[in-house]
């Protein structure tokens, strides 16, 4: 990856060894609602974008629906999509580009989520938004134009660990799952410092994002519990097929893999692709880093052929 894009994620992150937590997000959220017009290429055109409101016990949940020219007369197959951040930025504002483009080139209806970060809202605020509003889908999936049986769930990052700890509740909560897609996924918070080393890479996601995450999202909860960390899940037997995506210059890589690897060997169809020269966040930097643009649109294409969307036909 570049050094100066590199050095620009550096001193984002090193705001949380510096500054007081609620200043050092703040700034973070700033500096990504500021710079994503620039990291990324201009959305590709859809049929539709709106605003929706998700119930739930906590207050509504903000989300947005799009529909790409290409999904077909409704219903359709459709997925619910969680951002990354680690629990602690993004939205569906910051993820406008990168979701429109996941639905033009999967032919998929998305239901991106903002569900609640923290510090303001630790563990398991975001955990509990995800299940309301994949529950929610489920239930009104004809107002979506999606097909409640053919209903999958994926995310990037902190979203991976959303959507893949999700296909196990849905699994033991009778939701049934056409599919997960896991970007780049976070599947484990017990060991976080070892894992700067083992990427020669780590500008964007290093030891002070994970300690922040550990700090502000997890704040005191046991970080083995399935729901932080869906490596450490009992039983992956009847799991939904899944794609996931891992990064050369990535720290969370070898558990991309070994995550690939339980679901294979408990049954579970998966597909896994590997991108040697790309850094952990690569489908949001699709103007700022050579390839990632073509390295997203191959795995959103992907993963529509898988949900049998007609993607990549």
């Amino acid at each position: 990856m570049d050094k100066k894009i590199g050095a620009m994620f550096s001193t984002i992150v090193e705001r949380f060894a510096t500054e007081t937590p609620a200043r050092a997000v703040a700034m973070a959220r700033a500096a990504i609602a500021g710079g994503k017009d620039n990291w990324q290429k201009p959305a590709p055109p859809l049929a539709q974008r709106r605003g929706i409101s998700i119930p739930s016990p906590h207050g509504p949940i903000p989300a947005r629906l799009y529909t790409p020219l290409g999904a077909g007369v409704a219903p359709g197959p459709g997925l619910v999509f969680f951002h990354g951040g680690g629990f602690i930025v993004g939205d569906c504002a910051s993820y406008e580009n990168t979701c429109s483009r996941l639905a033009a080139c999967s032919r998929l209806r998305v239901l991106s989520v903002d569900y609640r970060l923290a510090p303001e809202h630790p563990f398991p605020a975001a955990h509990d938004d995800a299940r309301c509003a994949l529950e929610w889908a489920a239930a009104h999936a004809g107002t979506l134009g999606m097909d409640a049986g053919r209903l999958a769930v994926g995310g990037d990052s902190a979203g991976g660990t959303l959507a893949a700890w999700l296909s196990h509740y849905a699994r033991d909560n009778g939701i049934a799952l056409a599919g997960q897609l896991l970007l780049f996924p976070l599947l484990q918070l017990v060991e976080t410092k070892s894992k700067q080393r083992k990427s020669p890479d780590a500008h964007i996601l290093g030891n002070q994002a994970l300690s922040a995450i550990r700090s502000l999202y997890v704040a005191g909860a046991d970080p083995a519990d399935p729901r932080l960390s869906p490596l450490f899940s009992a039983s992956f037997k009847g799991l939904p097929p899944a794609l996931i995506a891992t990064a050369g210059l990535d720290p969370l890589k070898a558990e991309g893999r070994a995550y690939a690897d339980k679901l294979a060997a408990a049954g579970v169809r998966v597909r896994a692709l590997h991108f040697r020269a790309m850094p952990h966040g690569f489908i949001s930097l699709t103007g700022l880093v050579p390839g990632a643009l073509a390295a997203s649109e191959q795995c959103f294409e992907a993963f529509g052929a898988m949900m049998g969307s007609g993607a990549g036909a």
